[in-house]
């Protein structure tokens, strides 16, 4: 499976079911190559809506992928808000969110997954990491991702802080020298694809030795 393009999807519909349709129907226009990124808890919010709709809606996605698109959001799944990476075949990765954010009283919700769980993996040979909103915040955790040529985060951010989820992205693209997809779609309404040197784009190729290129640049040498 190769990854040639990065993007991220923007939900616009109220409504865990009509949001779901607006998912698949997005989905299904996605083509070979195309990683897109939806929002934390992007169909249902908080509400959880048990174990069926949850089994639907993966069923659903993987039927509207084509063959070599890749799809990644959270969801829940039982007492963990857990991010999916789906193709039409599988889902090729999961992990559950470690950083509660207990302002919103997430910890009355989820149960927190475990820190051993951030970490690579690889998809085609690209190496990807994910961070799950408030997880961004925190520097030891952008550690454990060092080398990631992707880094995704799906998040369900506050407007009010919005220009914290925008500059902290794009840090962590210039700090890691990787890609950055960041979607947030609810409260906040944000969505970037920032390159390793910085550049913010709404959608973008995926140039796996840019990071080197702009290391060279800068005259550093691993």
């Amino acid at each position: 499976m190769t990854i040639s393009k990065l993007g991220y999807i923007e939900l616009n519909s109220c409504g865990a079911l009509v949001r779901a349709s607006e998912l698949c129907d997005k989905a299904r226009g996605l083509s070979p190559g195309e990683l897109r990124l939806g929002g934390e808890l992007c169909v249902s919010g908080y509400e959880y809506l048990g174990e069926d709709f949850e089994t639907s809606l993966i069923k659903n996605l993987q039927a509207a992928l084509k063959p070599g698109a890749l799809l990644g959001f959270t969801h829940f799944n039982g007492a963990f808000n857990e991010f999916i990476l789906l193709s039409h075949e599988k889902i090729i990765y999961k992990q559950s969110k470690f950083k509660l954010f207990t302002p919103n009283n997430e910890q009355d919700k989820f149960s927190a997954g475990i820190v051993e769980d951030i970490k690579l993996f690889e998809v085609g040979g690209v190496k990807i990491g994910v961070l799950i909103c408030f997880e961004l915040r925190f520097l030891e955790l952008w550690e454990r991702l060092k080398g990631a040529d992707i880094v995704l985060i799906p998040a369900l951010w506050g407007a009010k802080r919005g220009e914290d989820f925008k500059v902290l992205s794009q840090a962590l693209a210039l700090q890691n020298r990787c890609y950055v997809v960041a979607c947030s779609d609810r409260d906040l309404k944000f969505g970037c694809v920032y390159a390793p040197n910085g550049e913010a784009n709404f959608e973008c190729e995926f140039d796996p030795n840019l990071a080197s290129k702009f290391k060279t640049s800068l005259g550093i040498v691993d």
